[in-house]
């Protein structure tokens, strides 16, 4: 973003989506040779549907403006990196399944993962003469900046005009001048010629810039700077087309929506060319249809991109919010659970009950009563347990960041106030400090028992989901009847994805896919789309428990 000490002599028009250029600073210089330089070493029309054919059961797409096919279900690589094995066995397989599109980001794993896939890519393509990188698509982004200490990173951002700063371990930037540094380093990590899309990575985080008040004709602005200067980054073959990774663009009753009209509007001012902007990125699952969903009067996202030949990526198809709560669409494991469920509440009463009977001990043990009245960790934490188990993520927070420290330091109050025990209290003393090693043993033993309780509630949850599902759409995958589908690990993941893959106008759908057991799932997903109709893609719209879940947003 551009602070007040950065901004540039650019001025704006009243309204918040036209702009009229006074003056704009020369972009990053590229050598002449490099502007005239073909597009190398990229994904290409005929190579894609070449590689398409191979695997016909893989539902595929077209991108408009590069006329290159795509596979309906990418790779997410945001958690990957080189030292697991069994993320390269996933790549692996996931690519001999079909999938040819690769989605990652330049501070996913503080570059780890573009090396992986570097690494990964170059090893398939060694070993399997018959293919080639010209088959694969290979989506990069750029935004984030998020150093590993407090300081400053002088060496990303010192020599670059304008950015924001989030917070103290944030910053955000998408000035040209480290777009062209990310780019350059993305490449080096991938080992390629060209990103074949890149994506400004959710530019609407700088409008929480806190070093100087930033509004959205600042944003757009920037955001039409950084696509005219991409335009010269596909010049010099760099890049294929460029878009826009966003957590906004789909929503347009959210504070920091981005309007893609309004974007696209800038070019008039700005000289930026629409045949290069090729892709936007938002999220889509079960419970967030916004992408897809029309609004009247507005169109959804999809349908306006559709107008513009901007093909539509989604992610985060099994990481959902949903009523203010995260909700994971997974139910793997559901006969151990079962049989884990009646366990565990054993376990966990036994738990309770523990750690009651030494806070009635520490009562006879200690005569200042403030400080044994501290220790009713037990009836707190049973009084919640309601509450806990409707968010697991919420909980695993609640448990670790707030009551373990909590339990510390009312603990240490109780260590420090046994010195005051005279000389003839020795015994009194060290039977407290051995109280006080059991109850923190107890206590982190109960919490954990409380976090897997409100896994397996959350679990109980999705299996309710994955049954209902299943009785308002028959031709969802399933693992169990006449039509089952054998090794499926996550029953519900599978439906999540297979409804996200079939809407037609949502090109491809971004799939985190670490193991060969997550493609597996996944590829069952995706080659099962084609049985979903537009009828039942409506019903599971209007499911109960989702309209449920989504009646609190």
């Amino acid at each position: 973003m551009l602070s007040i000490v950065h901004t540039r002599c650019i001025g704006l028009a009243r309204s918040t989506t036209q702009f009229t250029l006074l003056h704009r600073t020369p972009f990053p210089a590229w050598p002449p040779r490099m502007l005239t330089r073909a597009l190398a070493h990229a994904a290409t029309a005929q190579d894609t549907a070449s590689f398409a054919a191979k695997t016909p059961a893989m539902p595929t797409s077209t991108m408009p403006k590069r006329g290159i096919t795509l596979s309906k279900l990418g790779f997410g690589a945001y958690r990957v990196n080189d030292t697991q094995d069994a993320h390269r066995r996933a790549l692996k397989k996931a690519v001999a399944s079909g999938v040819n599109v690769i989605d990652t980001s330049a501070h996913f794993g503080y570059g780890a993962s573009e090396t992986f896939i570097g690494k990964t890519l170059k090893d398939i393509l060694s070993s399997k003469p018959e293919l080639s990188r010209e088959q694969f698509v290979i989506v990069s982004k750029a935004g984030f900046v998020l150093p590993q200490t407090a300081a400053f990173p002088v060496d990303v951002l010192g020599h670059v005009p304008s950015y924001a700063k989030i917070s103290d371990s944030s910053y955000h930037s998408i000035h040209p001048t480290f777009l062209k540094d990310q780019i350059t380093q993305s490449l080096q990590r991938l080992q390629l010629d060209t990103l074949d899309v890149f994506l400004l990575n959710h530019p609407e985080r700088m409008l929480g810039d806190r070093q100087a008040p930033y509004g959205k004709p600042k944003l757009y602005k920037e955001i039409a700077e950084a696509f005219a200067y991409l335009d010269t980054e596909v010049a010099a073959g760099r890049i294929g087309g460029y878009g826009l990774c966003s957590n906004a663009l789909h929503i347009p009753t959210t504070e920091d929506h981005l309007s893609l009209k309004a974007i696209i509007n800038t070019r008039v001012d700005f000289g930026w060319k629409l045949e290069n902007f090729v892709a936007v990125q938002v999220p889509m699952n079960l419970f967030e249809r916004d992408v897809v969903t029309d609004v009247f009067p507005s169109k959804s996202l999809a349908r306006e991109a559709k107008e513009h030949k901007i093909f539509v990526f989604t992610n985060r198809p099994l990481n959902a919010i949903g009523g203010g709560q995260i909700v994971t669409l997974e139910n793997k494991n559901y006969l151990d659970r079962m049989n884990m469920n009646a366990k565990l509440l054993d376990t966990l009463g036994l738990s309770f009950q523990s750690l009651a009977e030494m806070e009635l001990d520490i009562k006879d043990m200690i005569e200042e009563e403030s400080i044994a009245l501290k220790f009713m960790w037990s009836e707190i934490l049973s009084e919640n347990l309601p509450r806990l188990s409707t968010n697991y993520y919420a909980a695993r927070h609640y448990l670790d960041k707030e009551v373990l420290p909590a339990i510390d330091r009312d603990l240490k109050v109780l260590e420090d106030s046994t010195s005051d025990y005279a000389q003839q209290d020795t015994d009194d003393k060290e039977s407290v400090i051995s109280w006080i090693d059991r109850y923190r043993r107890e206590a982190r033993t109960l919490v954990t028992d409380i976090a897997s309780f409100c896994q397996i509630d959350s679990d109980k949850r999705n299996d309710e989901m994955n049954l209902v599902l299943g009785l308002v759409c028959k031709d969802f995958v399933s693992d169990t009847g006449l039509d089952a589908v054998a090794d499926i690990g996550s029953p519900l993941s599978v439906k999540a994805i297979q409804y996200c893959v079939a809407h037609e106008n949502v090109g491809c759908t971004l799939v985190g896919m670490r193991t060969p057991e997550y493609v597996h799932d996944a590829v069952v997903a995706a080659e099962a789309s084609h049985k979903l109709t537009k009828e039942d893609l409506k019903a599971v719209a209007q499911c109960p428990l989702l309209l449920a879940v989504n009646a609190d947003k």
